[in-house]
């Protein structure tokens, strides 16, 4: 009768571990799919903003490049025609010195006049970019600036192979992130220098972007959370890129930005 009772009392005790088990399980198990519907609900939400930001920035490249396209088709044909008829008119009195000297005048200023149109056409749709890739389009943005703005700026390109062969979406962010840091340089830096160096090591690109300016503020939480930086954040983090800002509070402003290469990353168009 004691052996049965013991027996009996083995065998609940078993069941009732069993039992404490099989509940510890089935919560384990519950919490495991909740976390994981979680992880799924908060990847899909970043998805999502990826999708929308990715949306926004064609929209954004799409718009300027109808308008650079317009400028440069309407308004550049335009002024170019004005500046043809100014030479074929001849008024009778041709020889006037003031009629020369302000024929000379108009002839300077529709010159500056197209030339400024092309810039701009040139800053709201490269069209080097997608001719002829990054380097080329930094060269001319470059360009541009060493004669106008009283800087020197210089690029120093050690992986032309790898930046000819990015991607256009690729190299259309790098470009953006770079004219970005160009116009902050030239609007706020106080800089006479700079220097963007790009080399690729271990299947990754390098781009550092240096110049001789007044450099991060000590305090440099404005222009962290400035449009121009989370501008800068947006285009990096869609192609999956990171980026590092040197030390706050010295002379110099320097970002170093690191992409890693796919390895079939798609020939440039």
């Amino acid at each position: 009768m004691n052996n049965n009772l013991i027996l009996l009392l083995a065998l609940g005790t078993a069941g009732m571990l069993l039992l404490f088990c099989s509940v510890i399980m089935l919560q384990i198990r519950s919490q495991n799919r909740m976390l994981k519907m979680r992880e799924q609900a908060q990847q899909a939400a970043l998805q999502h903003q990826k999708d929308l930001l990715t949306a926004a920035v064609l929209t954004q490249e799409n718009e300027r490049r109808r308008i650079g396209q317009d400028l440069h088709d309407d308004i550049g044909a335009a002024l170019s025609g004005l500046r043809l008829s100014l030479e074929l008119y001849t008024p009778p009195d041709d020889a006037s010195e003031v009629y020369q000297a302000f024929k000379g005048r108009c002839r300077e200023q529709i010159d500056s006049i197209i030339k400024e149109v092309r810039h701009i056409s040139h800053h709201l749709s490269p069209a080097l970019l997608s001719l002829y890739g990054l380097e080329a389009a930094l060269n001319k943005q470059l360009q541009y600036i060493n004669d106008g703005s009283g800087l020197s700026a210089v690029l120093n390109n050690e992986a032309s192979d790898a930046v000819n062969q990015l991607s256009l979406e690729t190299a259309t962010a790098m470009y953006r992130v770079l004219e970005e840091l160009l116009n902050n340089t030239i609007k706020h830096a106080a800089a006479t220098e700079i220097a963007i160096q790009i080399s690729e090591r271990e299947n990754q690109l390098n781009i550092t972007y240096r110049d001789n300016g007044k450099g991060l503020p000590a305090d440099s939480a404005a222009f962290l959370n400035g449009i121009g930086m989370r501008n800068i954040e947006s285009r990096l983090s869609l192609i999956g890129a990171q980026y590092q800002l040197g030390a706050p509070g010295k002379k110099g402003f320097e970002i170093n930005i690191k992409y890693p290469l796919p390895q079939t990353e798609p020939v440039h168009a």
